[in-house]
Parts: C-alpha cells; structure tokens; sequence
C-alpha cells in the first residue's frame, strides 16, 4: 500500500511538471504578433496592485486568423509608473478564456513594455529579453520568456494614435514554483541571506554583476521572487533594464554608496559565501562563456555591428574578471557584502 501510495505522488509530481513544460506560448522562439486597441492613460489611472482592468487583445494564429483573448491587466513597477509612458503590465487569465489558444495554461503573465516610444524602444527591450536569455543558460531557475510584436492603437479623447512596439511575456512564478516542484514565498520581513541556497545564490550574484544590475535584492524581494524547493530558498530575479547591459537613457543613477552611481559600473551586491562555492560557481560561468556570447549572435540581426561588439565587449569585461584570480579577489571576494 505504502509503495502503491509512494509511487501515485511521484506519477502526479511528473505530470504537473509534464503540464508546465507543455504551455504553448514557450514552445516557440518567433515573436507573437499582437493587435491591442485602448487607452494606456486609463490602465495606469484606473488600476493597482489590487484593481484590475478589464480588456482583450488579439493574437495572429499564423493562418491568417486573429483569436481574442479576454485579459485582467494591472499596472506594476513604481520607477516605471511615474517615469515612464508605457507601464510593464500584470495580466490574469480566466482558464476557459484561453482554452485552446496559444495562451492555454497561463493564468498569470507579466508583459514589458518599452519605456517610452523612443527610437531606441526595440533595441531596449531585445537587450533585456537577452537578460532572461542568458539566465536560462546559467541556472536551472530561471523565467521563460516569448517575444511579441504589438499594434497598438492608443485611443484618447483628443486624438488616437499608433504605436509599433516590441513586447516580450514573461511567465508567472507560479509556472516556475510548478516546473520546479517548489513554492514561491513572500514575505514582508526580508529573508537572511544565509537562508538562500549556497550555489544558487552565488549563481544569481554572478548573473546581476555580468549584466552590471544594482537594482536588486533577494533578501527584500525587490526584483526578485524567492522559491522555496526541496528544503532551499532560491532567488528568482526578473526585471533587468536598469542594468548596464541594456543601458537604457531612463535608468536612474545607482547610490552614491554603490560608486560613481553610472549605472553601467558593475558593483558586485552579492553576500559573502563559502570560497568553494565561489569557485566552482567561476568555473561553471567560464565554462559557459562562449555559449552565452552565441545568445548574442543569434541576435545580431536585429542590432548595428556597433551595438553587437558593444554587447559583446561588456559581457567580455566580466568574463576577464572571472580568469584573472587577482581581480577576481578584488572585484568579488573582498567585495562580497558581509551585512
């Protein structure tokens, strides 16, 4: 009996993480196309973190067919709220709204927007979808993403304009905690950074100086989940276009108590761990550089060949770190955090 029983959990363990694996819109690298028609000035007005919106937009199925999907959207982020004109958004799902479309098995997505209908709008968004790329490659945690090309025509009372934007979805945390087998955790109080666990925790530090983010805490959950599995805490960190990476003109300066503030400087935000953990992590990172510099590439298309070698160039500055042991003690090992 107790076999039988055994053997019933671990049938329906692998047929949840079966079912989060199978979620049609992260079957597929190419963009989704998008069709939206409302107002961005009401959605920041009218919702919160506890009010929604209520809408619908369009997808192309990819046989000529637009397919409504109803969506409950929220506006999310403070910075980008009251700096920005396009908000990142929340969106919530009805299950039988969604049933049999591309966005099957979501209830929950996270959508980012372009900060601003700026030239540079695309370019932005690539460099931190590129972000999420990266951390697929580097850790066994990580947020799956879906490009997405969106017609928006933005209705106001004075005039109705159109907007050609590049938008990315990010999966919910819930999707991950389910892939994962874990919990997602929050907490108003902070976590201890020694409740984290070791390697991972090393692993996100290493990802957030590569990509040269500052704007960032696992312990106060700022841009970051935290994911309880099999008797570990886990850092899920998201939201990436403050880092030096992207280097986006809106980004805002990093403390003085951090440096010059330049937010391209890296400054390594990473508490102190075990030197052994610490290498190997090293190790792990430089066995994957030339992988994470092809993320790049594959890119490259849609990039100048000065945004490419730039790109490449910055990556290649913390890689440079991590073979050289002297200023790898310098810039990580004594400048870990102890508090």
């Amino acid at each position: 009996m107790k076999k039988s029983y055994g053997l019933l959990i671990i049938l329906v363990i692998i047929c949840i993480n079966s079912l989060a694996q199978d979620v049609p819109l992260f079957q597929a690298k190419e963009p989704v196309n998008l069709r939206v028609t409302g107002s961005i000035k009401s959605i920041k007005k009218k919702s919160n973190d506890s009010t929604l919106v209520t809408g619908k937009f369009e997808y192309d199925n990819g046989h000529d067919e637009w397919i409504a999907v109803p969506v409950q959207a929220r506006v999310r982020g403070n910075f980008r709220l009251q700096n920005c004109f396009f908000p990142p958004l929340k969106l919530k799902f009805n299950k039988k709204n969604v049933a049999a479309t591309l966005f099957e098995g979501n209830k929950a997505l996270k959508l980012v927007m372009p900060c601003r209908a700026s030239k540079d709008k695309d370019i932005l968004i690539r460099k931190e979808y590129l972000c999420y790329q990266f951390y697929q490659l580097l850790s066994p945690y990580y947020f799956r993403t879906r490009l997405a090309t969106m017609e928006l025509t933005e209705v106001s009372l004075k005039k109705t304009r159109q907007y050609e934007l590049l938008t990315f979805f990010v999966e919910d945390n819930s999707m991950v905690a389910q892939r994962s087998q874990g919990k997602i955790l929050e907490t108003k109080k902070g976590i201890s950074p020694e409740a984290f666990d070791e390697k991972q925790s090393v692993r996100n530090d290493f990802f957030q100086y590569m990509i040269g983010n500052a704007d960032w805490s696992a312990v106060f959950q700022h841009n970051s989940n935290t994911m309880f599995v099999q008797g570990s805490y886990i850092p899920l960190s998201y939201d990436f276009d403050m880092s030096g990476f992207v280097d986006a003109s809106y980004a805002h300066q990093n403390p003085p108590s951090l440096g010059t503030g330049d937010p391209r400087e890296r400054i390594y935000r990473g508490f102190c761990k075990s030197k052994k953990a610490m290498d190997e992590i090293r190790k792990e990172y430089l066995e994957k550089e030339s992988a994470v510099q092809a993320i790049i590439d594959e890119h490259e298309s849609h990039f100048s060949k000065y945004q490419v070698k730039e790109m490449h160039d910055y990556l290649g500055q913390f890689f440079d770190i991590l073979k050289s042991d002297s200023r790898f003690a310098a810039s990580i090992l004594e400048g870990c955090r102890t508090n």
